[in-house]
């Protein structure tokens, strides 16, 4: 059975209003705490990291990813959430639903979202020695996706390794806010969120990436419109994890497409 734990799951997202401003709720650990605390793990390197562009998730003192046999590349699984699903030692996605209600709010239709998912997925995979399939068993998933069921900030992600497993990520969630406004593409309004540059920022931290201290990253904490699509120091982030991806993967999506 997985074990969520307060040591071995950080949760971080993209939980902030387009002037920076971070929102939380007294129930909820705070974001800045959570970080600062995978942050103390990584003293010595933090700013080494930083400098590069990218910051690693650490857990326990010790930098998480998902396990690589070989030469790789690392194969993770995900699904998304087709009935209520209840974890309750997870501190921002302990209650998920399926995304219908989410999806009608802004006026999205199902096969766009699970396009744009797939996309996001893509972006890392174009880069780095990794790749991705979707399965429709929920429990075996790597990674599961879905809405909030107790709607809070936007978009977040908690990630727990397992057990007696220092290291090596075991699941990770990602559920999303139904009760904002999501949209397709950059249009210059920071109040509505591009549904896969956000979900993107989230897989890198499923993936094992922490928040940068710059702030001109997909990973970083705030939420912009600029390039839709990885930045130097997310690239080497997911290298520094998993390699640079091999030759001969095809990849459906573009990294750094500007938006129009």
């Amino acid at each position: 059975m997985l074990i969520f734990l307060a040591r071995t799951l950080t949760q971080i997202g993209l939980s902030f209003a387009s002037n920076g401003t971070r929102h939380s709720k007294p129930r909820k650990r705070s974001l800045v705490i959570v970080v600062a605390v995978c942050g103390m793990f990584a003293t010595a390197t933090t700013s080494a990291q930083d400098f590069l562009g990218f910051r690693l998730l650490y857990l326990q003192g010790t930098p998480v990813r998902w396990s690589v046999e070989g030469t790789g590349p690392a194969r993770v699984t995900y699904a998304f959430v087709e009935h209520p699903v209840r974890v309750p030692e997870a501190r921002n996605c302990e209650g998920m639903v399926r995304v219908d209600a989410l999806l009608a709010h802004s006026e999205i239709s199902l096969s766009v979202f699970r396009n744009e998912v797939r996309a996001a997925f893509n972006m890392w995979e174009q880069v780095t020695n990794i790749s991705f399939r979707e399965t429709h068993d929920m429990p075996t998933a790597g990674i599961l996706i879905g809405a909030q069921a107790l709607p809070e900030g936007w978009a977040f992600a908690d990630v727990a390794q397992q057990p007696g497993h220092s290291g090596k990520i075991e699941k990770s969630l990602i559920c999303l806010n139904p009760d904002r406004r999501w949209k397709v593409g950059f249009d210059g309004n920071l109040d509505v969120y591009d549904i896969r540059y956000t979900v993107a920022h989230e897989i890198g931290h499923a993936i094992g990436l922490d928040h940068p201290a710059s702030m001109d990253q997909l990973m970083s904490y705030r939420y912009q419109e600029g390039i839709r699509g990885l930045h130097a120091g997310d690239i080497d982030g997911a290298a520094q994890l998993y390699g640079a991806q091999r030759a001969g993967r095809p990849s459906l999506a573009r990294v750094g497409t500007r938006a129009r």
